[in-house]
């Protein structure tokens, strides 16, 4: 008995011995003692390794055992220095300059040699991009952001919030703003299948966030034809290896190398033209096999990105196999200057434990392109000191620990109270631009309009109109959330008062499953998507005799509900109980009066008479719908849920009914459908479309506002919503309780035509054109196509645009449009 004991005993000891791991770490430098940041460290006939911290200097864990290590940096000679771990070790690495040869060499027809080596390597593109049918690996990034400066207004406005009376700028402010490590496990499989399953995530001084680390965000696959560089650019950037690369870049070749036993070219790259969107740099070319060695080339503003000024990509690729290259490190390097802020920052990626022969279980790719497990953000500081494979710099370590122990302090129901008690005081601001008390301990906000933010309006109807609007939030740790809104609203020409009261219970982040309950009673548009901009409307009937909104009074109670019950199929239901009450012109004061224009009446289907189109009656109205989206991709987190798209459209359906007898005469039934999607075409830009249609199947009784109505527009300023919406369509015109189908869809080229011209392509102004129809009862067509321009000062768009429409009369117009286009 004694000596089975003592042989577990030693089968125990021995494997711990066996699993016992040992430090080697230094410091990778230059011959002049510099730091080599993120340069690689791999373990030579293994997919294992690591980088170097934005210092240089490295750490690697390994068992007991002889290995040799490959020590790389991007221009640099590789060297192999042999470990025989048997402790701990620290032994620093100098790395000395590639000294590139570049011979004496025949130049045929003035071609520089590098273009032979670019012809070749563009000849294997489709070999290496499609060699790897499968595989998994495992994925560290760190991300940092650093803040080197900001305006000294800002400073001004801080200071102010905090009490200070100085306009200096307070240097805690400055340093590190984001920090952030994660650990993923990444799956592919040819061709488009891959997963992401973020198990360890750590977010500097916020221990319950998760890190936005994503490793389809940091893909540079230079063997693809082009290269997305998502949120950067509206436009892809063309790989100079693409088919069409010799049409874009110019090379040259900057020497050549050796290493293990291998030539390296070395080729700078350039843009033939500087706005196009290429890359610049240098690549590093294997000769014979005409593999990608590595990457080194950068973006600036010429190249139009968005955000930051420069992007540098450096990208090392090693051998997993005696055959196969991947990627097995990756760093992404940025500075940026926006509104007067200062900064810089990092994301640094290493790629290790390839698998190239992967058995995915049956189901395993489906349509959750990203899972971040529960608890992942729960790792201790312990967990990440034995984890890490890139040790911490002492800027890293410093924000840590100081970000950490405020956190502790600032995470306190004591300390939220406090900083909630500063600033739930009511000041002279508060009643000008409204009032926010925040009980931030128990995730509760209530705010308040001011009289500055109240909507105070003007139209024929009402005369003057204000209202005030007051929320409630209350949110929990779980993502649900209760949202409280209400308004009031009072007309001081025909004296109506109204008010509503909104409230929405989001029960289940992670389904989009949520209740909503309002009621009140209001004087609203007769098309329920509220086309007309009230502010606009003011401006128009003051200042030029068109009144174009027109209101009647409703008071209603509704009910709805919304669920997703499988991934991409989201249904909802609204019932709604309402009195319908007409409302007339009161008033008629305006600021210029055009002696050519009358104000219209109130009834939008007779605007020349003040007879109202309908008598005071109640609805009962039930909608049922669906939304569908065939194999829509999506992230999960702990208690949320994320799309991010799919290659097929949005299919939404919709059957409404209009029930009488409830003391109710409203009688219809309308089913509706529409499918819209967004089309990425490469370097030539981006196809939105939406197609709608709808049928009353029965219409024993309906008043205007039950009519099918199209947002149309009738003022400069444009709908941002403009594949919802026509540009110089009468709001009411062409109204309908029979059938439509309507049309929009718009291309926005992204720069591919103004990047050829010149002075033109030195802005970032981008052309769009689109087109836009409608076919009902009311009018055998309505056909508009507009021409504009986007991106005018990053936020500005302007169309011209020419309608055509029944009894062949043509109108046109320009519009200014203001945000996001799509």
């Amino acid at each position: 008995m004694i000596r089975i004991i003592y042989f577990i005993l030693l089968l125990i000891s021995s494997g711990n011995l066996l699993a016992q791991y040992f430090t080697i770490s230094g410091k990778i430098t230059d011959g002049n003692n510099q730091g080599l940041p993120f340069s690689s460290v791999q373990v030579k006939g293994t997919t294992q390794g690591t980088n170097a911290n934005a210092d240089g200097f490295y750490s690697l864990k390994l068992q007991a055992g002889t290995y040799d290590l490959i020590f790389q940096y991007i221009g640099y000679k590789k060297k192999v220095e042999t470990f025989v771990v048997q402790a701990n070790d620290t032994k620093n690495i100098t790395l000395n300059p590639e000294s590139y040869e570049l011979k004496e060499i025949v130049v045929k027809d003035g071609e520089d040699p590098a273009y032979a080596v670019i012809r070749a390597a563009i000849k294997k593109r489709k070999h290496y991009a499609r060699e790897v049918d499968a595989y998994t690996c495992k994925v560290y990034i760190k991300g940092l952001q650093r803040l080197k400066d900001f305006p000294p207004k800002m400073a001004k406005l801080i200071n102010a919030m905090s009490g200070n009376t100085e306009n200096k700028i307070d240097s805690s402010l400055l340093g590190v703003v984001y920090l952030s490590e994660s650990e993923t496990k990444y799956h592919f499989r040819k061709p488009n299948d891959e997963k992401e399953i973020m198990y360890s995530s750590r977010v500097s001084g916020k221990n319950n966030s998760f890190s936005f680390n994503q490793v389809s965000d940091m893909r540079f696959n230079i063997y693809q034809n082009l290269i997305l560089l998502e949120g950067l650019s509206d436009r892809p950037f063309i790989s100079p290896i693409s088919e069409t690369a010799l049409l874009s870049y110019r090379y040259k070749l900057l020497g050549t190398t050796f290493e293990d036993g291998k030539m390296i070219n070395k080729i700078a790259i350039t843009p033939k033209r500087a706005t196009d969107p290429c890359f610049r740099g240098v690549i590093y070319i294997q000769e014979n096999t005409w593999r990608v060695h590595s990457v080194d080339v950068y973006l600036t503003k010429e190249a139009k990105i968005d955000f930051v000024d420069t992007l540098r990509i450096k990208e090392l690729n090693s051998p997993v196999n005696d055959t196969t290259w991947m990627t097995t490190s990756l760093n992404l390097l940025f500075n940026y200057k926006v509104f007067g802020f200062v900064g810089e920052g990092y994301f640094n990626a290493i790629f290790s434990e390839y698998d190239l022969h992967p058995v995915f279980p049956k189901n395993f790719f489906k349509n959750e392109v990203l899972k971040v497990e529960d608890g992942s953000n729960k790792k201790d500081s312990a967990y990440w000191m034995k984890s890490r494979p890139v040790p911490l710099t002492n800027e890293e370590q410093r924000d840590y620990t100081k970000k950490d122990s405020v956190q502790k302090i600032t995470s306190t129901d004591r300390y939220k109270d406090s900083v909630d008690k500063k600033y739930n005081k009511f000041k002279l601001g508060s009643l000008l631009m409204g009032y926010n008390y925040f009980k931030t301990a128990k995730q509760f906000h209530f705010v308040t309009s001011g009289l500055l933010t109240s909507g105070i309006q003007y139209n024929t109807v009402e005369g003057v109109n204000a209202s005030i609007k007051v929320g409630l939030t209350k949110k929990y740790e779980d993502n649900r959330s209760h949202n409280v809104i209400a308004t009031a609203r009072y007309g001081f020409s025909n004296y109506l008062w109204g008010g509503t009261l909104n409230w929405t219970y989001l029960k289940n982040p992670k389904k989009f499953e949520s209740f909503n309950v309002k009621i009140g009673t209001s004087a609203v548009q007769f098309n329920s998507s509220e086309p007309i901009n009230a502010s606009m409307n003011t401006y128009y009937t003051l200042f030029s005799n068109d009144n174009f909104m027109k209101l009647y009074k409703k008071t209603y109670a509704s009910f709805g509900y919304k669920k997703e019950l499988i991934n991409g199929l989201v249904t909802y239901v609204n019932a709604e109980y309402a009195e319908r009450s007409p409302l007339r012109n009161t008033a008629n004061y305006l600021w210029i009066d055009d002696k050519n224009k009358l104000f219209t009446s109130n009834n939008p289907q007779k605007p020349l008479t003040d007879d109202s189109s309908f008598t005071v009656n109640n609805s009962f109205v039930v909608e049922l719908g669906f939304s569908i989206r065939f194999k829509q991709k999506y992230i999960t987190r702990p208690n949320e849920k994320r799309i991010t798209g799919s290659k097929f459209p949005i299919i939404n359906v919709l059957y409404t009914k209009a029930i009488a007898g409830l003391n109710t005469k409203a009688d219809y039934d309308l089913a509706r459908i529409s499918i819209d999607d967004n089309i990425k075409l490469g370097l030539v830009g981006t196809f939105v479309y939406r197609l709608k249609g709808g049928y009353f199947l029965s219409n024993a009784y309906t008043n205007f506002m039950d009519y099918k109505h199209f947002d149309g527009n009738q003022t400069i300023l444009a709908n941002n919503d403009y594949l919802n919406s026509f540009k110089i369509l009468p709001y009411y015109t062409y109204s309908t309780n029979k059938w439509y189908v309507e049309a929009h869809a718009e291309h926005h080229f992204n720069g591919f035509i103004f990047n050829k011209i010149p002075l033109l392509k030195k802005t970032r102004i981008q052309e769009v054109v689109g087109g836009h129809a409608l076919f009902n009862d009311k009018a055998d067509k309505y056909v508009e196509v507009n021409f504009g321009l986007e991106h005018i000062l990053q936020i500005i768009r302007v169309d011209y645009v020419l309608g055509y429409g029944p009894k062949s009369a043509f109108h046109q117009g320009f519009l200014i449009g203001l945000g996001l286009e799509f």
